[in-house]
C-alpha cells in the first residue's frame, strides 16, 4: 500500500473528486427542480473541464490501492517492494495530465481511442474488484504463482461484472425506457 506519505496527495485527489462531485450534483439539482432545492447552496458554477481533472485525480487514487490491494490477495509470493513511490506517482500525474489534455483538444482522431481505452479500463477495475471478491469468498487468497493459475476467478469476475452491468442497464431502462441517454422532453 502507499504508506502516509504518499497517501496524503491520494486523499486530496479523493477529497477534490468528492467536493467536485457533490458541488456538481447541487447544482443539478438547483437546474432540474425548482421550488426548495433553489436554495441549495453551490461553492461554484461546475464545468466538464474540473471534472475530468478531479476524476483522472480520482482514477489515480483508485488505482494507487486496488493494484496493491489485488496483488497482496492474489500472489503466494507478493512483491514486498511498495507498489507507488514518490517517480512513479509524479510518472502518473504527468501522463494523466497530458491525457487530460489531449481530451480537451475535442479533436475525434484523440477521443475516439481514449474513449475505448477509458471504457476498457472502467471494465479492467471492475473485472479486477469482482476477482478479488471472488479470491475471498472462495478462500484462495495468495494461492497464485502466475496470471494464467487465475482463469477462473478472472472468469467469474469477468462474468459478475458483466452481470452488473447488465442490471444498471435493465434499471436505467426500466425507468427512462430508453436504452440510450436520457429521453428528451
Amino acid at each position: 500500500m502507499p504508506g502516509w506519505r504518499l497517501g496524503a496527495p491520494l486523499l486530496l485527489f479523493l477529497a477534490a473528486f468528492g467536493i467536485d462531485g457533490t458541488n456538481s450534483f447541487l447544482y443539478l439539482l438547483k437546474q432540474t427542480s425548482g421550488g426548495a432545492l433553489d436554495q441549495i447552496p453551490n461553492l461554484y458554477i461546475p464545468n466538464n473541464t474540473l471534472r475530468l481533472f478531479t476524476g483522472s485525480g480520482m482514477g489515480i487514487a483508485l488505482a494507487s490501492i486496488l493494484y496493491p490491494a489485488f496483488n497482496q490477495s492474489a500472489w503466494k509470493d507478493p512483491d514486498p517492494e511498495r507498489a507507488l513511490s514518490w517517480r512513479k506517482l509524479g510518472s502518473l500525474i504527468g501522463i494523466i495530465l497530458l491525457i487530460d489534455l489531449a481530451v480537451l483538444t475535442e479533436h475525434p482522431i484523440i477521443l475516439y481511442p481514449i474513449a475505448i481505452l477509458s471504457v476498457l479500463g472502467v471494465l479492467a477495475l471492475l473485472i479486477l474488484v469482482f476477482s478479488m471478491v471472488w479470491l475471498l469468498i472462495m478462500r484462495q487468497e495468495n494461492e497464485f504463482a502466475s496470471l494464467s493459475q487465475m482463469w477462473l476467478p478472472f472468469l467469474a469476475g469477468t462474468t459478475l461484472a458483466f452481470l452488473m452491468i447488465s442490471a444498471i442497464d435493465l434499471l436505467r431502462f426500466s425507468l427512462t425506457g430508453t436504452w440510450g441517454a436520457f429521453p428528451m422532453g
